[in-house]
Parts: C-alpha cells; sequence; structure tokens
C-alpha cells in the first residue's frame, strides 16, 4: 500500500481489532464482543474511557499487544496525554512487538513530532523492523490448475500482497475463473517488513531481485511456457509489477496491478523497450482511491510513449478488490494475451 494510505486504514483495523476485559463490571465472551464494544466507545468519541479499557485489555489477549498498545496510545494523543501515549507505545516494545513501518505517519501523531522519547521510539521501531526484515524467509505458494498433467506446459501468473499484507490477505481475493483452470499461479510473499505479519513491495532493487529468483526456482519446478507470463498485485503488489514488466528483470507479457502506487522510477527508455517487446498492462482502480489522479496520469503517460496500457475505474469503492474482480482480471488477462478470451 502506499504510505499515506495505510496510515489510516492501519488505524481503522487496528482499532476494530481491540478488546475490553475486567473494566465497568463488564465482562465479554470473546474478543469480537469487546472489539465490538470499543469501537463503539472511539465513535462516541469517549477516548479518555476507551484508554482506561484498553488498560486493562493489554494482559488478558497478548496475541493482540501491538493492535492495543497502538490503539491505547493512539486515544491518550487524542485526550492530550503525551507523555502517556509514549509510555504505551514504548510498554508494546517492552513486551515483543514492533509497530507497522508506516502507521505513525498520520496527522493524529503530529503533537509527537519533536518528542524526544517518541523520536527514541521510532528509531528503536525502526531498528525492530530492519532485525526482522535479516531474519524474513520468501514465501513462494504455487497453485496449479484444474487437471494439472506435468507434461504440458502452462502460463504463469506471478501474483503479489499489498503493503502491509502477506500471502494469507491476497491468495483468498486474487483468483478467477482462467486462474483456476489453465494458469500455474504463483503467489510471492516479500521479505521486506512492514509490520508483525505484514509484508510490502516498496524497496524496488530487492523486489527486482526476490521476484526474478522466486522466477528462476518455478520455471525450474514447474512446466512454465515462459512467452506467457504474467504479473499482478494489489496495492503494493501492484507497485512491484510495474516494476518488474518496466525493468525487464522477468520475461513478462505484462501487468495486471489493482489500486497500485505508480512508481516514480520509470524511464520513458524502458516504456519504450517494453512497447517494443509487444508488453501490455491493466490498471484496476477505484473510485474512492487515494491515488486515482496520479494512477490515471501514469496511464496517459505511458499510452502517449506508445505502450499499449488501459484503466478501469470501479465507482462507489474505495482501495480495495471490486466484487467483479475475478471478471475483471480475466478480461484483462485476455486483453494481455491477446487470446479473444
Amino acid at each position: 500500500m502506499h504510505k499515506k494510505i495505510i496510515v489510516s486504514f492501519l488505524a481503522i483495523t487496528a482499532l476494530s481489532g481491540l478488546f475490553l476485559y475486567g473494566q465497568e463490571k463488564r465482562e465479554f465472551k470473546d474478543y469480537m464482543e469487546m472489539r465490538a464494544y470499543l469501537g463503539e466507545l472511539f465513535q462516541q468519541k469517549k477516548y479518555a474511557e476507551a484508554a482506561a479499557l484498553l488498560e486493562g485489555v493489554l494482559d488478558r489477549f497478548p496475541d493482540n499487544i501491538a493492535a492495543n498498545a497502538y490503539n491505547l496510545a493512539m486515544m491518550r494523543v487524542l485526550t492530550g496525554e503525551l507523555d502517556k501515549a509514549v509510555a504505551a507505545l514504548e510498554d508494546g516494545h517492552r513486551r515483543g512487538i514492533f509497530f507497522g513501518l508506516w502507521v505513525f505517519q498520520g496527522n493524529l501523531w503530529k503533537p509527537l513530532n519533536g518528542n524526544p522519547r517518541f523520536e527514541a521510539f521510532l528509531k528503536e521501531n525502526a531498528a525492530r523492523i530492519e532485525a526482522a526484515e535479516k531474519k524474513a524467509k520468501q514465501i513462494i505458494d504455487v497453485v496449479t490448475p484444474e487437471g494439472y498433467d506435468p507434461s504440458k506446459k502452462y502460463p504463469l501468473f506471478i501474483a503479489l500482497h499489498g503493503g502491509g499484507e502477506s500471502i494469507a490477505e491476497l491468495k483468498p481475493e486474487w483468483n478467477s475463473p482462467r486462474l483456476k483452470k489453465e494458469f500455474i499461479t504463483a503467489f510471492l510473499q516479500s521479505t521486506q517488513v512492514a509490520g508483525m505479519t505484514g509484508f510490502h513491495w516498496q524497496k524496488e532493487d530487492m523486489t527486482k531481485r526476490e521476484i526474478s529468483e522466486a522466477y528462476t526456482k518455478i520455471v525450474a519446478q514447474y512446466p512454465i511456457d515462459t512467452s506467457r507470463v504474467l504479473i499482478g498485485g494489489f496495492s503494493s503488489g501492484g507497485f512491484g509489477s510495474m516494476i518488474m514488466t518496466f525493468s525487464g528483470s522477468v520475461p513478462v507479457r505484462g501487468f495486471v496491478a489493482l489500486c497500485p502506487e505508480p512508481p516514480q522510477t520509470i524511464t520513458d527508455a524502458a516504456v519504450a523497450t517494453a512497447a517494443k517487446r509487444g508488453v501490455r498492462g491493466t490498471l484496476l482502480t477505484t473510485e474512492q482511491d487515494g491515488r486515482i489522479a496520479v494512477q490515471k496520469d501514469l496511464v496517459a503517460r505511458l499510452v502517449k510513449l506508445g505502450f499499449d496500457c488501459e484503466i478501469h475505474v470501479t465507482p462507489n469503492i474505495g482501495h480495495w478488490f471490486p466484487k467483479d474482480f475475478p471478471e475483471l482480471l480475466d478480461k484483462a488477462i485476455g486483453r494481455i494475451l491477446g487470446d479473444g478470451k
């Protein structure tokens, strides 16, 4: 995901993952029930009450320390208790977690800018992300089509998750009838750490290296028709797919990028080279995606340079998969391959 977009998204989803326990004589049967109650407090702007409740949940739900500590700090900022906000974040570190790569870039955290304790916390958090990245391992999850016959060659689709996500979030969403019936689909998980359980594709050199290495492994292990290789992904994965397409690191026929952050490093020469090779692209986006203007500008630029690219905008939806994504994906595949399917 784009850095500015992911801030609000994580704030919302983290809030939705909070639970309350042992406060106001309330008991909750499970995580979901407590989450819903805290959400009500937040909507009612009862920030002090929400903070008190969050303090009681930290030990009760140790698997959710990252979300609970983050939101406790957020409530303290909203009540103007800045020292307590930093203390909540520091407590999260003491409990063995770190926080997402982009989650402190929103306007809400501006009151903490320049605070020495907060700056020290950010430095420590970055160090923890770096340490986690050194230990991260690439994951390649290959799905073969229905009726798979290893004696036949199949087209390959390389699918990349969004920023702050993993294969687990992408795999249920990135599918279509053609992928299931005709393609070997390789879901790749980056080693570029975005959070405790999420990754991203924003480091271009690492992205080129990781995907190229994965492609080499896949071709060595599966019967791939290397003249029909496509790549695509959601958000940060869309960014990565375009980086790979225009770098020529992998011989792709085209990309399908959903709600991507447009790369800023694509040169006119790289676009012209891809166009000469007959590479095509489809950019799928949504009417309420925060980057729709720059996405349209990118497609216009590619087309002006002779690159075959189209854009499709789904109305009345934000930064996510439209309901008809499988149909849109298959249409894009058919256009890129030019097989009329």
